[in-house]
């Protein structure tokens, strides 16, 4: 397998390895521990929101923060990408000794009903 991150081996790729009867998260070839917090939804919309974010997982030493995606701040005009946001999040998290899940478009809670934005505009349930 050949890898697309300049720099990054195969065996850097985190993975999950079975060890007997147990399943491990392998992060630079060794076992990582997830100590990590969820941003709420509107946190991670702008990079000055997340200023002050930064410090304060550092302070609870988390090593991993979940962070939604939504679609719409990627392409906010059709057929315009701009990942710069996400970017910024990864170099910050990077600067502050942090790993990111990210949560394609969010998530919802159990029994909320979601709007699905597609179309550019339209909304369906």
């Amino acid at each position: 397998m050949v890898s697309v991150i300049p720099g990054l081996s195969q065996h850097q790729i985190p993975h999950l390895s079975r060890v007997g009867n147990k399943t491990q998260l392998i992060v630079q070839d060794k076992p990582f521990l997830i100590l990590g917090g969820e941003l709420g939804n509107s946190t991670a919309t702008t990079s000055q929101n997340m200023e002050s974010v930064w410090p304060r997982l550092k302070a609870m030493n988390l090593n991993t923060v979940l962070i939604p995606v939504y679609w719409e701040l990627i392409e906010s005009q059709e057929s315009k990408f701009d990942f710069s946001l996400y970017n910024d999040f990864i170099l910050k998290a990077r600067a502050n000794n942090l790993k990111i899940i990210f949560l394609w478009f969010g998530h919802a809670d159990i029994g909320v009903i979601v709007k699905i934005k597609f179309s550019y505009g339209h909304l369906i349930s």
